[in-house]
């Protein structure tokens, strides 16, 4: 067969070598999100705090799987205990078809638990969205706290697994700058 590179190439016809392209690590992962979407996270949850139920919104923006930017919150029809939340297919699939009228993604949900934040075993499996770049945020003490972040966790989907993302890879953007 071919015994070198240079002579497979020369083979395809092309007068030069190879090109090559930079090999760069990858890009940080970092989300940014609206001051009123994160305000908006309580009005979404304020009948299960309330109730003493942990809660679920989904988050709209856009992602290019290293940044993800969240501008909106939508609240989904869902049953919520205090142990749990459970999102029907049909009750998740009007919340994509909002995102895609508005022209946004479906990029993170916001959930709360009843003690500290920490994304259970629960919690990865169910989540009925995970490509790269999407977000999951679990916030503490049912979500008394919203819309202050104090106490949460956030996950960052990448490669097949949620990790946990640095607390400075976080950053509100307050309405008036």
């Amino acid at each position: 067969m071919f015994k070198t590179l240079h002579t497979l190439w020369t083979a395809l016809g092309k007068t030069s070598g190879p090109g090559y392209r930079a090999v760069s690590r990858s890009s940080p992962r970092r989300l940014v999100m609206s001051e009123a979407s994160a305000a908006a996270m309580l009005d979404c949850m304020a009948p299960e705090i309330a109730m003493g139920c942990e809660g679920i919104a989904y988050l709209l923006g856009q992602t290019d799987g290293a940044t993800t930017l969240v501008v909106g919150t939508i609240r989904p029809e869902s049953r919520t205990t205090p142990g749990s939340f459970s999102v029907s297919s049909v009750a998740m699939a009007r919340i994509v078809r909002r995102a895609n009228d508005l022209g946004l993604q479906v990029v993170g949900q916001v959930h709360s638990h009843p003690g500290q934040a920490c994304h259970s075993a629960g919690d990865d499996e169910g989540a009925r969205i995970s490509y790269d770049g999407y977000v999951s945020i679990v916030v503490p003490d049912y979500g008394r706290r919203l819309p202050s972040l104090a106490g949460a966790a956030v996950y960052f989907y990448r490669q097949g697994a949620f990790s946990k993302l640095a607390v400075e890879a976080v950053k509100e953007i307050p309405a008036r700058l």
